[in-house]
C-alpha cells in the first residue's frame, strides 16, 4: 500500500494517482479526465432514466479489520445502486465524489476506488467520473444512473389491498455480525464466516431484483437498508394502505437468532436499524407462485411476511400471538434523540 499521506500531495496529483489504478470501460468514450464523462448508452422511447445519490462512510467491515479499503468502495457503490435495482432499473454508470481528510493514505484511497469500480462492474455499470475534496471526515457520495422500461418500473406507491408482503434474503445478519465481532462473542468458525461475508458484502440481490422487475409480477418495492419497520411504513404510507406482519415469518439465519438469544433480545430487534440490503415487495396473490419459482430458479430465498390491508395502520402478530401496532423505528441521522 502507498502510505503517502493525502496532505503531502495536491488534488491534481491525487486524481492522476487514482486514474492510474482504474480501468477504462469500452462504454466510457474518451476515458477519464474530462469536464464531463461521455457514456455510450441509449435511452429508447419506452425507457426512462433513473438517478439516485447516496452518501456513505467507512463501513464496519473495514473498521473491524475484516477487509481492506476495497470493501469501503464496494459498500458505497452497492448502497447507491440498490435503489436503482429496487426501482426496476438497469444500472448504467456511477460517479463518485470523495471527501478526504488529511490523515488518510493514498494507498487507502486507491483501494476504495478499485473496490468501487469492481462493484460497478458487478452490477453491469461503469465508473464514469468523480471529484475529490478535502474534508474533516471521510465520505463517499455516489450518484448512480440507470434506465428502465416504463412498464417495468417499480415505485413504493402502488401496493394494493390483498397484496402479499415478500422479503428477499435473510435479515439481521449484518447487525448480528457487527455485535459479535465488536463484543468478541464466542462463535463458531462457520458463524464467523457468515457474519464476515455479511459485513464485507452488503450487496442488494441484483439478479433476483432484475428478474422480478422484468416479470412485472410485483406492484411495489422498496429496499430494506434503513430497517424493516421503516421500510414497511415507507411503502404503506406511499401507497396509502396498511399491513399485517407476522413476526414468526421474518426470515433470519439461525446464527443471528443465536446472537439475539445471547443478548436476551427479540430476534426481530436485529432487523430494526438497517444494514441488510434486501428488498420488500408487494405482490398480488395470484402472482406469488410464479415469483416463488423465479426465486427458486436462481436459488435465492424469499419469505412472505404479511399482507397489505386497507386500514392505514401497520399491525404485527407477535411470537406470543398478540396483535400490536408495529413501532416505526427510523434510521434517522438528523433527529436528536
Amino acid at each position: 500500500m502507498d502510505n503517502t499521506l493525502i496532505n503531502e500531495i495536491n488534488e491534481k496529483i491525487l486524481v492522476e494517482e487514482i486514474i492510474k489504478v482504474l480501468k477504462v470501460d469500452d462504454n466510457l468514450i474518451d476515458g477519464f479526465g474530462h469536464d464531463s464523462a461521455f457514456i455510450n448508452t441509449t435511452i429508447l422511447e419506452d425507457e426512462v432514466l433513473l438517478m439516485n445519490t447516496d452518501r456513505s462512510g467507512i463501513n464496519s467491515a473495514y473498521t473491524l479489520g475484516l477487509a481492506n479499503g476495497e470493501c469501503v468502495g464496494d459498500f458505497g457503490v452497492s448502497h447507491a445502486i440498490s435503489d436503482i435495482i429496487a426501482s426496476g432499473g438497469q444500472p448504467i454508470a456511477i460517479t463518485i465524489a470523495l471527501l478526504i481528510p488529511d490523515n488518510l493514505t493514498l494507498g487507502f484511497i486507491k483501494e476504495v476506488m478499485i473496490g468501487a469500480q469492481k462493484a460497478a462492474k458487478k452490477y453491469g455499470a461503469i465508473l464514469a467520473a468523480g471529484d475529490t475534496k478535502k474534508n474533516p471526515k471521510f465520505a463517499m457520495v455516489v450518484t448512480a444512473t440507470g434506465k428502465a422500461h416504463i412498464t417495468e418500473r417499480l415505485t413504493r406507491s402502488n401496493a394494493q389491498k390483498g397484496d402479499l408482503l415478500v422479503v428477499t434474503g435473510n435479515l439481521g445478519t449484518m447487525l448480528a455480525g457487527k455485535i459479535a465481532f465488536k463484543q468478541k462473542l464466542d462463535i463458531s468458525d462457520k458463524t464467523k464466516e457468515l457474519f464476515k461475508n455479511a459485513l464485507i458484502f452488503q450487496n442488494p440481490p441484483y439478479m433476483l431484483g432484475t428478474k422480478l422487475s422484468k416479470s412485472k409480477l410485483a406492484n411495489a418495492c422498496t429496499d430494506i437498508s434503513d430497517g424493516l419497520p421503516s421500510s414497511i411504513y415507507s411503502l404503506c404510507n406511499a401507497s396509502e394502505v396498511g399491513a399485517i406482519i407476522d413476526e414468526s415469518k421474518i426470515p433470519m439465519n439461525e446464527e443471528s437468532i443465536n446472537i439475539a438469544n445471547k443478548l436476551n433480545i427479540r430476534p426481530m430487534q436485529l432487523t430494526l436499524t438497517g444494514g441488510d440490503w434486501q428488498y420488500l415487495y408487494s405482490i398480488p396473490k395470484p402472482n406469488i407462485q410464479e415469483v416463488i419459482q423465479i426465486a427458486k430458479s436462481i436459488n435465492f430465498p424469499i419469505s412472505i411476511i404479511g399482507e397489505i390491508i386497507e386500514e392505514n395502520e401497520v399491525i404485527i402478530k407477535t411470537l406470543e400471538n398478540e396483535y400490536k401496532i408495529l413501532l416505526r423505528i427510523e434510521n434517522d441521522r438528523f433527529t436528536k434523540h
